[in-house]
């Protein structure tokens, strides 16, 4: 038995000779010192920033006095604060690693000549002592430093199911200080699927002018982020002109289909196919598919309609959205004329959405843009029925952007709050402000929260400075990944809220015409929260987010859709089920390879029809065996 170093822990080894078997429980131990990192290139630092998370990338070993005085008794140091990540933040799986940040006086700051990080859960300790980094001007302060991937990757691979523990030393002027220290939980599960997401100022497609810095273009165009990439991929849109921009997108569960709006035209869109190399085919002149709901399987689509000018103001219709003809929906038009931000669940069977308009029924009263409804849906039929309010509040304070749990039996959403100078109904720009909520269907019970928006227990809870007074009312569009991982569920969502000293410039500063987006970075950036599943209705099941690493640095970044990855062929190799079309992904020493058979009970993520076809610990959920709870 050799140990490879990748995690630390206890397992059970055997050997088998002759016919007989004999085994034993076997510890393995890590201690691990790092001094120093080698020197990045120029490939180290592409749209996403550093490793995808930006930053000025590593540094070099530290000098024996400077290690002296890391490796010695640190002193406290009222000044020296952590900015991100944040305490109790919970980690998935195969994450890229996050940019350690951190504040403290400007002159112990721009003085500092060293760090230890240190991770420690139960058998794994790992100790890294880095210099000031490679890329770091003399005298700028040294404020970031990197987590090494690899070290990143064994110390949550250890603590799978855990906590993690994080402790930060800073050297100034020949002194320790800190330790600076959090501790993470680490759920025993990676994340699933692709994020596809919009963005107002990205350099990978040039089809605006106007802008203020480099030569003055600047594109809209969508993009997706992909598991283990550091940097964005174009999907829509192309450098040119304004029909070359496309925004405002919507994109099935299932990850086959994309429907975007074309800049030329506000009330024209298009299809991408994106299992087919995300092949373009344009709607007719009439389509005005912004904000569409669409079905899990990309087959139908509920198009949404609120206030002008930025949102479509034609009838709530069901749409096939392979041709984009409307299709006869039973017990829709007698319900609801405008329905805004209309979402599917991932079975299915319900959709929920601003009742901005129509005759309602005699439970809900007719719409006014102040309830969140929910209403069955058949897909055979393409029937709605049985509306219900799952949330009222107020036509200042109205709901939008719900998203379903994958459990089905809940609702992420947005509320929008008074402030925005505009006028502009549900905006997220122009002092716009909004706060993430929950509520179930069954008890309509909604509550806000807090510890994702950044404020748990009415307490600020993340960093705030003069232009970021309050930072838990900069929460928009969420959506939710369609299957848990870990036992939890996770929802993706764009704030405006400080990215700990990388973006850090005033919130509304998002738009490259009004602001220089070459030098300084947009906080408006993706971000990622831990949800419990199964929580009690009217508590707050969630947990601080994390920032969404491989988004673009500089560009203004939102609406991320969280979808499945197109499904691979038999024969294609694979690391789960989720991932085949057929369904099951077999495991060998080489690797594994896509069938449509299974191997006895589904495994975590291989394809099932009810409980009893998943193996022990798993339950079936959107017709995949997965971990629910307990966390």
């Amino acid at each position: 038995f050799t140990p490879s170093g990748a995690a630390a822990g206890t397992g059970k080894v055997s050997a088998t000779h002759s016919g007989a078997t004999v085994a034993t429980r076997v510890t393995v131990k890590i201690d691990q010192v790092q001094d120093g990192a080698p020197e990045p290139d120029d490939s180290s630092f592409g749209p996403g920033g550093y490793a995808g998370v930006g930053g000025e990338g590593p540094g070099p070993a530290v000098s024996p006095n400077v290690r002296a005085a890391l490796e010695g008794i640190p002193q406290a140091e009222p000044s020296l604060q952590m900015l991100y990540p944040y305490d109790q933040t919970v980690w998935p799986l195969d994450q890229l690693a996050p940019l350690v940040q951190w504040t403290a006086s400007a002159s112990l700051l721009s003085s500092a000549e060293g760090i230890r990080i240190r991770l420690l859960t139960g058998d794994f300790v790992y100790e890294g002592l880095f210099g000031r980094p490679y890329r770091l001007a003399s005298g700028a302060p040294f404020q970031r430093h990197p987590i090494p991937q690899e070290a990143w990757a064994a110390a949550t691979k250890t603590a799978a199911g855990g906590t993690l523990r994080l402790e930060l030393t800073l050297a100034s002027g020949g002194r320790a200080l800190g330790p600076l220290t959090q501790t993470w939980k680490v759920a025993n599960g990676s994340l699933k699927g692709v994020v596809y997401y919009q963005s107002y100022g990205t350099d990978l497609a040039l089809n605006y002018e106007g802008a203020k810095g480099g030569d003055g273009r600047f594109g809209g165009a969508t993009l997706a982020i992909k598991p283990g990439k550091t940097d964005p991929t174009l999907v829509a849109g192309r450098t040119g002109g304004h029909d070359s921009c496309r925004v405002c997108h919507s994109v099935s569960g299932d990850g086959s289909r994309m429907v975007v709006q074309h800049g030329e035209d506000y009330e024209v869109s298009s299809s991408y196919d994106l299992k087919q190399g995300y092949r373009e085919s344009p709607y007719s002149s009439s389509s005005d598919f912004k904000f569409v709901g669409i079905y899990p399987d990309g087959t139908v689509g509920l198009t949404s309609s609120v206030a002008p000018p930025v949102h479509s103001e034609g009838p709530a219709r069901l749409y096939d959205m392979a041709t984009g003809t409307v299709l006869p929906s039973p017990g829709l038009a007698a319900f609801v004329t405008r329905a805004g931000f209309p979402s599917f669940s991932p079975d299915g069977k319900q959709v929920a959405f601003n009742f901005y308009e129509g005759p309602g029924d005699a439970a809900t009263g007719p719409g006014d843009g102040s309830r969140l409804v929910a209403m069955s849906f058949e897909l055979a039929t393409a029937t709605f029925a049985s509306p219900k309010t799952i949330h009222r509040s107020t036509p200042s304070t109205p709901p939008a952007w719900p998203s379903f749990l994958p459990t089905n039996d809940a609702v992420v959403f947005g509320v929008i709050l008074p402030g925005n100078y505009s006028h502009e109904l549900f905006a997220t720009r122009y002092g716009g402000r909004s706060e993430l909520w929950w509520t179930d269907l069954a008890t309509g019970t909604a509550r806000r929260l807090d510890t994702l928006n950044g404020k748990p227990g009415g307490t600020q809870a993340i960093p705030t400075s003069g232009s970021h007074p309050d930072d838990s009312v900069v929460n928009y569009e969420p959506t939710v990944c369609p299957l848990p991982a870990g036992g939890y569920a996770w929802v993706v969502f764009m704030s405006r809220r400080l990215y700990g000293n990388v973006a850090t410039i005033p919130p509304w500063n998002s738009d490259p015409r009004d602001h220089d987006h070459t030098v300084s970075p947009t906080t408006k950036k993706l971000w990622v929260a831990a949800i419990d599943l199964n929580a009690p209705p009217g508590t707050d099941p969630s947990h601080p987010a994390f920032y969404l690493p491989a988004q673009e640095l500089f560009a203004g970044n939102t609406r991320g859709f969280w979808v499945f990855d197109p499904c691979r062929d038999d024969g294609s190799p694979c690391e789960s089920g989720d991932q085949c079309c057929g369904g099951y992904c077999q495991l060998s020493e080489t690797g594994g390879i896509c069938t449509s058979n299974s191997q006895g009970c589904a495994r975590e993520y291989d394809r099932c029809s009810e409980d009893s076809d998943c193996c022990a610990g798993l339950q079936c959920l959107n017709r995949a065996c997965v971990v629910v709870g307990p966390n």
